[in-house]
This record gives C-alpha cells, sequence and structure tokens, in this order.
C-alpha cells in the first residue's frame, strides 16, 4: 500500500507532465489528461502515507500522542487506522491467563484496539469502533458460568471510548476477565436494535451486563440519557480519535441529537493551529469543545416554583424539595454460583483505607453527633478550637490548660472523628452565604429567598422558595429555583469580602439525612412554625439537636433561642440559649410575641425582609433572630394551660402571615394537635416526614446524654485558669521518671529562684542572669521566669544524663538521613520514614497505628486496645494492618528483630504474660527526643542548655498532629494529652530560647525560636510576644507595633469583637512602654 502505488507511477507514466505542457487555450490532450490523473494519484497517496504516520505514532504511544490530520480525508484516515491496527494484531503476541483452571489462549479484548472514526463523519456517525479479534475459546469456555449468572446480573452503559477490556477492569476490577460480559450479551438485542456480538464493535449507549460481583455505581446504573442528562456543570472536553459531535452529546448529554448545542457552545473558543469549529461535521483530534451546562438537576429534590406567603394571599407557605426515590438495591450473588467467578475479596487492598478504620462505629462514639449530625459536629469542633485557643492565650508559662476529665473523652473523641472532616463544610457554607450578602449589599438587591440547603459530596445547593438570580459561581436550574456551587471554588469568586455583614439565614439548621447520604438543612424563618408531632421521646431528641446546633452555629451568633420546659441540657453551650421551666411560658411567649411584632413593623417601614436588611442595605442596625422552643405539657397549670395557647396561636399567626419578615421561628412540641405551621412528624423508626412538603429523611437526634456531655465539655474548656502539667506517678525509673507529661522538669526535682542559696549543693538554671534584666529585656513577667528557668541542683543532672545515656547518639541518628532507623514525626505533619518494605497503599493508617504505639511504648497495648482505638470491628484487620506496619518498618540490624516485634514477644507481654503490641527503643519520634532534650537541658542550665533546648526546637516543623488520616486519631484525646501538653512545651522552650538569645545578643537563634514557634503554636500569645519583641530589638519598630495591635490586641479567636487581654499581656506591655504613645 504505501510501496505500491509509487512504484508503479513511476514505472509506466513517470513524470506526470506531459512534454508540450498545458495551457489554457491549448487541447486538453490524452498525455495531459493522464498526468493529471497521476498527480492526483500521488497527493492521495502523499495523504495516506502520512495518516499511517500519525496513526503508527498513536498506536505505538498507546493514543498518549495524537497528532492532527486536516491535511487529509476522513475515508484515507480510517483506512489508515483499519491498517496500522491489522499490523497491530498480526504482530502483537497473545498471552495466557488461567481461567477456570484451564489454559486458554486470550487475544486482545474487542474494543482496546479503536478505530478512528471519519474526521468529517456526519453528526451521526457512531465514534467508537472496535478493530480486534476476540478470543472465542475464552468466551466459550466461560459461557455456562454466565448462563448461571445471567440472572443475577447487573447492567452498565457504555460510554465514549469504552473497551470490553476497560469496562471489566472499572467494575470487576480485572481487565481480564472481559469474555464473561462478552459471554452474557452474546446475541442479546441492544437498545438501538443492534444484535450484540463479541466480534462487533461497543457503541455509546449499549447496556451491557455485567456479572453480580461487579461494583456498579448506583447513579451509573440507569438510562445513559437520563444519567448524561442529570445535572451538570458546563465544562470542556477534549476531542479523542473516534469522536464525532454527536458521539460527545450521546455521552456527555445523554442525547446524539443535542450535537448543535455543544457546536454552538464551541465556535468561539481557538483551536490548536489557529484554527476553529465552523462546520459540526469536522473536528480534529485534540481539539476542545465546550459541553453546556444543565443546573436542573432532575435526580435532586425539587422545589415548585412558589412565593412568598404575605399577610394578602393564601400561599400555604415554603414549598420545600421533595427527596428522591432511594436507588435500587443491588443484587446479591448467590451463594451457589460458580465461586471461580462470582467471589469476592473481602480484604482486596483496592479499596480505601478508611474503610478498615471506621472510627464512627467505635462503642464510645455518640450516634447524635454522626450522620445527619455531622454538621452539629463540626460547629462543636469549631467552636471548641476557639475556646482552646482562648485557653492557650490566657496560658501562663510553666502551666497547661487544663484537659477534660476522663468521662467527657467520648463526646471530645466524636467531635474530633466526626467533626473535624465537616468543619471546612461549616466553614464554607458561612463564608459563602455571607459573601452572598456582601455582594445583594454592593449590587443593592434582594437577598434569595433561601427555604433549605442540600449539601453533598462536594458541593451545596441551595433550594429558594421562589424565583432568584445568583451571581456567578452560583449555577442556577431554569427555573432559578435551585443554585448549586462546589465547595472547592475559590472563595473570593463568591462574593466581595463580607466583613462585618451579618450572615443572612441565622436560623438555617439541620434536620436530616437522605437516603443518599445528603445533609438537609431548613431555613426556619421561611418556614415560620414547626410543629414536631409523632414520636414523643424521638420528637424530643430531635427539637433538643435544634437547639444544639442554633446554638453553635457560626452563622448564628445573633440568634437568640428561648427552651420553655425543654432541651435544659443545651443551656451551657453558649449565651445565645436559655432554658425556662415549665409554668414560664407566658412570658417568654410574650417578649418573642413583642420582638416578632417590632421586627415586622421594621421590615414594613424599609419595604424589605430581615433577608435583605441583614446585609447592611436599610439601616446600621442589627436585624437579629430569635427561636422560641416550647413543649406545651399536658400538666400544664391552670394559668398557664389558659394563657399560652391563646398568646401562642397569636405568636403563631404572626408567624404564619409574615414569613421572612418577623425574624422569628417557632418550634412546639407536645401532645396538642397543632392547628397552624409546618408539621414535622417524627416516626418511631427515627425518620422526619415533613408533611405538607412530602420530605422524608432520617431524622437528626440528641439524646439527652449526649447535649449534656458536649455541654459540659464546652464548659470546661470556657476556664481560662492554667494548670501545672500532670506527671504519671507510676514512671519510676528512666528519664521519664524525671519528667511530667509536657517533658519539664518535675518540681520536687528543682528549686525556686526565690529560694535561698545553699553553697554546699551547687545549682544551675538556663536563665542564670538578674530576673529584672529579663524582664525588661524579653517579653515575660517575673513569675514566668521562675517557671521556666528554675534552679536545679548539679547532682539532677547527672542522674539525668545517667538515665539516658543514648540521647547523643539518638539525634545524631536521626538528622543523619543514612540511618536505617525508622523516624515517627509527630511536631508537625504526621510521617514515618523508613528502610523496610515500602506502603504505597495505607501509609495514613499505618502511620496511625505506629504512632498510638510509639505513644504507648513503656507498657505496650493489646489487640483490644488497638482495635478500640482505631474503631475496627474485626479483630482480623488488627493482625493484618500490625504486619503491615511491621513491614513498612523493617528490620533492626542491632537485634536482627523487627522495630516491631510480635505480640508474643515483646518485653511488655513478657512481664504482663499476655501478648501486647510494643515497638522497639530503634524507633525515633520526635516528641520524645523533644521532651528529653528538654529534660536534659533544663537539669543542664546555662549555655549547654539553652543547646539542648534550641535544637529540640529544630525538631518541630509544624503544628504538633497536624495532616491527620480523616476520621482517625480519636484516641489522641484520651488517656495522656499530647495534643495539648505539646503546644505548651513548645511555646515555653521558645521564650526560655528568646529570652537567654536576648541577653546573650544573639538576634539570630532569638528570631529562630520566636519563628518556629509561630508557625507550630500561632495560639499561643507566649509566640506573637515572643516576635514582637524580636522585631523591635532588631530595629523594626513599625512591624512590631502591626504584630502587637493586629495579632494580639485586636486578636479574636471566634471573629467577633477582639477579646480582653489577659491581665499578663497587659503588664509585659506595660513593662516595654509598648503603645505608650
Amino acid at each position: 500500500m504505501t510501496l505500491g502505488p509509487p512504484v508503479a507511477l513511476a514505472t509506466f507514466i513517470g513524470n506526470p507532465w506531459p512534454d508540450e505542457g498545458i495551457t489554457l487555450t491549448g487541447q486538453l490532450t490524452d498525455s495531459a489528461l493522464v498526468g493529471l490523473l497521476a498527480a492526483i494519484v500521488w497527493v492521495l497517496w502523499a495523504q495516506l502515507v502520512g495518516c499511517i504516520l500519525v496513526e503508527a505514532v498513536a498506536a505505538i504511544s498507546g493514543d498518549q500522542i495524537q497528532l492532527p490530520t486536516g491535511f487529509a480525508l476522513g475515508i484515507q484516515q480510517q483506512v489508515a487506522r483499519s491498517l496500522v491496527t491489522a499490523v497491530v494484531v498480526a504482530v502483537v503476541p497473545t498471552g495466557s491467563v488461567l481461567w477456570g483452571g484451564a489454559d486458554v489462549a486470550t487475544s486482545v479484548p474487542p474494543g482496546d484496539l479503536v478505530a478512528s472514526a471519519s474526521l468529517t463523519g456526519t453528526p451521526g456517525t457512531p465514534g467508537i469502533h472496535s478493530a480486534a479479534h476476540h478470543s472465542a475459546k475464552a468466551i466459550d469456555h466461560v459461557a455456562d458460568t454466565a448462563r448461571r449468572l445471567e440472572a443475577h446480573s447487573q447492567t452498565v452503559p457504555v460510554v465514549r471510548l469504552d473497551t470490553l477490556w476497560g469496562i471489566a477492569d472499572r467494575v470487576l476490577g480485572d481487565g481480564e476477565r472481559w469474555p464473561e460480559i462478552a459471554a452474557l450479551n452474546e446475541g442479546h438485542t441492544m437498545n438501538d436494535g443492534t444484535v450484540f456480538s463479541a466480534a462487533d464493535q461497543i457503541r455509546p449507549g449499549w447496556e451491557l451486563k455485567v456479572p453480580a460481583d461487579a461494583d456498579v455505581n448506583p447513579n451509573l446504573h440507569a438510562d445513559p440519557a437520563a444519567s448524561a442528562s442529570a445535572a451538570r456543570t458546563e465544562h470542556q472536553v477534549v476531542v479523542q480519535p473516534g469522536d464525532t459531535l454527536s458521539g460527545i452529546a450521546l455521552e456527555e448529554m445523554g442525547d446524539a441529537a443535542a450535537y448543535p448545542e455543544i457546536f454552538a457552545a464551541s465556535t468561539t473558543i481557538k483551536q490548536p493551529g489557529g484554527r476553529r469549529l465552523v462546520d459540526p461535521d469536522v473536528i480534529a483530534v485534540g481539539w476542545t469543545v465546550t459541553i453546556p451546562g444543565t443546573h436542573d438537576n432532575p435526580d435532586a429534590p425539587r422545589l415548585p416554583e412558589g412565593h412568598r406567603q404575605s399577610p394578602d394571599t393564601d400561599d400555604p407557605g415554603v414549598v420545600v424539595p421533595d427527596e428522591p426515590e432511594p436507588p435500587q438495591e443491588r443484587t446479591v450473588p448467590n451463594t451457589d454460583i460458580d465461586q471461580s467467578v462470582a467471589d469476592v475479596d473481602a480484604h482486596n487492598d483496592d479499596h480505601d483505607e478508611n474503610s478498615d478504620g471506621q472510627v464512627l462505629d467505635a462503642p464510645w462514639v455518640l450516634p447524635g453527633l454522626t450522620g445527619g449530625g455531622v454538621l452539629l459536629a463540626g460547629a462543636l469542633f469549631l467552636g471548641l478550637r476557639q475556646r482552646r485557643n482562648a485557653q492557650f492565650r490566657a496560658r501562663r508559662p510553666g502551666h497547661s490548660i487544663a484537659a477534660p476529665p476522663p468521662d467527657l473523652a467520648p463526646a471530645e473523641m466524636t467531635i474530633a472523628a466526626a467533626g473535624a472532616p465537616a468543619a471546612a463544610t461549616i466553614e464554607f457554607m458561612d463564608e459563602a452565604l455571607r459573601r452572598l450578602a456582601a455582594h445583594a449589599h454592593h449590587a443593592s438587591t434582594t437577598m434569595p429567598p433561601v427555604a433549605a440547603v442540600q449539601v453533598r459530596d462536594d458541593e451545596v445547593c441551595l433550594h429558594l422558595s421562589a424565583p432568584a438570580d445568583l451571581p456567578e459561581p452560583w449555577l442556577g436550574s431554569p427555573d432559578r429555583t435551585h443554585w448549586t456551587c462546589t465547595t472547592d471554588v475559590d472563595v473570593e469568586r463568591l462574593g466581595p469580602q463580607p466583613g462585618w455583614v451579618e450572615a443572612p439565614y441565622p436560623l438555617l439548621v439541620t434536620v436530616g439525612q437522605s437516603d443518599e447520604g445528603h445533609l438537609w438543612l431548613l431555613n426556619s424563618e421561611e418556614l415560620g412554625t414547626i410543629n414536631i408531632v409523632g414520636d414523643t421521646r424521638r420528637g424530643h431528641d430531635f427539637a433538643r439537636h435544634l437547639a444544639a446546633q442554633l446554638a453553635v452555629n457560626p452563622w448564628s451568633r445573633s440568634v437568640t433561642i428561648d427552651c420553655v420546659g425543654i432541651a435544659a441540657e443545651t443551656e451551657a453551650l453558649g449565651d445565645r440559649i436559655t432554658y425556662h421551666p415549665p409554668g414560664t411560658a407566658a412570658d417568654i411567649v410574650r417578649d418573642t410575641l413583642a420582638a416578632a411584632v417590632g421586627t415586622v413593623d421594621r421590615a414594613a417601614r424599609h419595604d424589605t425582609d430581615v433577608h435583605t436588611a441583614r446585609t447592611g442595605q436599610v439601616d446600621d442596625d442589627v436585624w437579629p433572630a430569635r427561636l422560641l422552643l416550647v413543649e406545651l405539657a399536658d400538666d400544664a397549670t391552670s394559668e398557664e394551660a389558659s394563657v399560652v395557647p391563646s398568646m401562642l396561636g397569636e405568636l403563631v399567626a404572626l408567624v404564619e402571615n409574615h414569613r421572612g419578615r418577623t425574624g422569628t421561628a417557632v418550634v412546639v412540641a407536645g401532645h396538642r394537635e397543632p392547628t397552624m405551621g409546618t408539621n414535622v412528624r417524627i416516626t418511631s423508626g427515627g425518620r422526619m416526614e415533613l408533611e405538607r412538603h412530602g420530605l422524608d429523611l432520617v431524622a437528626v437526634s440528641l439524646t439527652s446524654d449526649e447535649a449534656a456531655g458536649c455541654a459540659m465539655l464546652y464548659r470546661h474548656c470556657e476556664d481560662l485558669v492554667s494548670v501545672e502539667a500532670p506527671v504519671d506517678a507510676g514512671v519510676t525509673d528512666g528519664w521519664e521518671a524525671y519528667a511530667d507529661q509536657a517533658g519539664s522538669l518535675r518540681r520536687e526535682y528543682t528549686v525556686s529562684r526565690n529560694a535561698p542559696s545553699d553553697a554546699e549543693e551547687p545549682v544551675a538554671s538556663l536563665l542564670e542572669g538578674d530576673d529584672e534584666v529579663y524582664v525588661l529585656d524579653a517579653p515575660l513577667v517575673r513569675a514566668d521566669i521562675d517557671a521556666i528557668a528554675p534552679t536545679v541542683p548539679t547532682k539532677v543532672r547527672s542522674k539525668i544524663e545517667e538515665a539516658d545515656p543514648n540521647l547523643d547518639q539518638d539525634l545524631a541518628d536521626w538528622f543523619d538521613r543514612s540511618s536505617s532507623r525508622p523516624k515517627l514525626s509527630l511536631l508537625g505533619e504526621v510521617t514515618l520514614r523508613t528502610r523496610g518494605k515500602p506502603r504505597d497503599k495505607y501509609q495514613a493508617l499505618c502511620i496511625e497505628i505506629a504512632a498510638f504505639l510509639a505513644l504507648r511504648r513503656r507498657h505496650g497495648a493489646m489487640r483490644d486496645e488497638l482495635q478500640e482505638a482505631i474503631g475496627w470491628n474485626d479483630v482480623a484487620k488488627v493482625r493484618k494492618y500490625v504486619n503491615l506496619v511491621r513491614e513498612w518498618m523493617g528490620i533492626d540490624p542491632e537485634t536482627g528483630e523487627p522495630y516491631l516485634p510480635h505480640a508474643d514477644k515483646t518485653p511488655a507481654a513478657m512481664t504482663r504474660g499476655v501478648n501486647v503490641y510494643q515497638v522497639s527503643y530503634g524507633l525515633l519520634v520526635d516528641l520524645e527526643l523533644f521532651k528529653r532534650l528538654l529534660v536534659r537541658g533544663q537539669a543542664r542550665g546555662g549555655s549547654e542548655g539553652l543547646d539542648d533546648l534550641a535544637c529540640a526546637l529544630e525538631l518541630v516543623s509544624g503544628h504538633p498532629f497536624s495532616h491527620l488520616r480523616e476520621g482517625g486519631w480519636a484516641w489522641l484525646f484520651q488517656g495522656e494529652r499530647h495534643d495539648l501538653y505539646l503546644v505548651k512545651a513548645i511555646a515555653d522552650v521558645a521564650l526560655t530560647v528568646v529570652t537567654g538569645s536576648l541577653a546573650n545578643g544573639d538576634l539570630r537563634r532569638a528570631r529562630a525560636a520566636a519563628e518556629i514557634a509561630l508557625m507550630a503554636v500561632p495560639e499561643e500569645e507566649v509566640a506573637q510576644l515572643c516576635l514582637v519583641r524580636v522585631e523591635e530589638a532588631e530595629g523594626n519598630q513599625t512591624e512590631a507595633e502591626r504584630i502587637l495591635i493586629d495579632d494580639v490586641c485586636n486578636r479574636s479567636d471566634d471573629g467577633e469583637a477582639p477579646d480582653d487581654l489577659p491581665e499578663r499581656t497587659r503588664e509585659i506591655i506595660r513593662n516595654h512602654r509598648w503603645l505608650a504613645s
């Protein structure tokens, strides 16, 4: 094909140009005509050779290199692809697989070598062609099994560029199982009328049967057109070999006839070489086309068009979208099916590592903070972090913040495990809605009437009760009542900086979770009145959850929550919420009614709604929100029974008739039959049915004990009194016998700097100068010096050095990159560096296991303890993953044993008589090295001691225990609180080094210590003040004042007004005459 035409032309025709030449006026001779035809053949041959070269390059590179072929005709491209494919099939050797116990020769499966569609094909031309033969023998071998499997099979849609091998690899985890799919579909009629034959092509839009053990995404197990036409955002697709606009439209939009929409959206795109799309029949490989977005999600519950209820309408109220039908349950394979085909490895390493560490299944988990309660857990996590930051800010050097009592550990562990991942969603929602309000303020537009918010995996969807327009990047449905935004969008695109703009929807609260895992929040202001009916106990748990979330949501700071006769346990969650005992409802209802009337009158004066008013457009005052949660008890007093229903009825009527203008929501729990408002039925099975609007969810729930645990934890973290770090009295040997849990010398081994000196017993101190000099030169007060640099008898130094003889060698090995010892980093991003068997998967889980055992090295951990900590429900997983850690750490060359010995060979096992996991001291841990340096440095004192402390800071690479495995590490909040004590230790070590370095004139070391502290523990005011003093010492007065004003004096841990400065901070500012001007 490549040599024949030129040889024939050269032999029989030669030079195609006629001897007599060609003129426009002369007669066309036979030789001229033959020459013209020969020239055309030469051009066609050259084009074909070019196409063959292009297809050869693509075949050799596995389609990684795709060159444009705009110089050729589509038919030439097809012929070239067919030729190259035939050559590849002829020369590529076939392999063999062991199938059902027999060696079966297999070739490349159908569709794995895909021929190119015509570059100028018609829009309706399918874009995928199979060009390789398959092994009929392999299919015959599994045909019998396939017939038995067919009754239990599932289906998957064929999409663009699919092959049988690719489908098998995607849904079965093994591409070599493609003959099973071929056998299941052989002879079946596809949805376009084509009879399937494994020897023919497969086409986009087909539904192929696959074995029952296939992992089929339920969202794809549907009509491809419906799936492709589901809500999507506008995006771009790169044209691949074999593509046509109609083929792309079929896969991306579910309708081949929709190709004109793609054409219209793509004509302005500048393609490679400066070309543009001008003909829907002409596209080239490598071009980019735009797939238009559609924002009406048919799979999502829909909000019918509606509008706010106004006093003069009969509108029934806020319309909340219906929840979709639950997905069909996947067929479970019959147990008598041929196991060689149907078995699935229960411990397949291909699944996500978190599936083997489901900590939220642990027995200590509070169920009310999981499932639909994760946003409450996220808000609690953020609030807890703010309170902890305030505690660290007020902490005095030499002291630590108090760890919560052990009985509160389940609450904190659950908040950490469930809330940490959800915190980002909480922060995004708060920021997105505030920026939406800021946009409305700048554009002088009204706020959209948000009725509900749906939180999916990676996007937030606002459901409106009336059509409205939102700015980009929000994407709206055709009826403008559903608006979505992905959570990974740059927040700067969401609108202007919100500044002090109020949260526009402060009564937005989670009510449940759909069967698909979507979280639903309702805007209580839009609902107006909520009547909780149905199961009484579960109804109370539902109401308690609403109160708790509004008490801690970051967007609910302006809300006043009054709970009458219910949810008393939530009062300690913050100042927003107040509990009133039964019998006091009349006064509270009266106050709420008066506030609602005032807000309605105020909104009427400005002709606005409260959501828009909160953007700051109408006046200079806040527009607060109020929630009244009241239980109408059957045993109410006669006065309450006669007064409250009447007043409550008046309040409910006002709220119902002025939705969006009262700033008030009423939630009524009790046995009385509601007359107005929205009924929320809570079933005995824990479902929430929004009866008027057809929403059926798994209801949120918070029991009395769960609420009490969270509230007590919050109350504990509001205590700003710092305490001394605890000591482990059970440790009586080694360096740990001299240190507290933060690594500092125990008080019994130190002497106060103010104690009378004893000439017979020499002492040393890290700060050997006069206290008054340090107070004037460093960012501390006199009491700090005795706490961080006490005097220590020299005999204590000798004992500590004897108890820890290997410290210097361990440090040398830590900093020696060639050392084979495994190294666990916890003072920053958690990592494990080893020379053992590499771990490509499960690294995060293995690091967590290694850290758990390393922090319990002295006593080890039994299997049950590790199982509970990680959250496993299968003891077999303990053995499996401990062994992976063992292999990863490798063998200790000094002992010939693993760094993580087998449980029956550990020292702890020998002592306790039971199997115990215990890592050897060959494993280096930066946290442990830090403490050892600190205790030795304090005992040494002087320049040697400061060198030890400076070396300890070199071990710090970030905030301790950062980048933890999502959903893991909850055990960190149980037992010894390394997370709290390490913050104290790093800040105090940095303060000591800064103080000593300033006194010695070593500004370089002082700056390094201050910057490490600020990087690692920015919540510590000690770190901020150290940097202020270093900047001042270096002559950077302006920068020092900026840090002092912005990061100290105007610091806010909750986004509100700055808190009052701690007394210690005020004293330091006075001593240094900072801000004296």
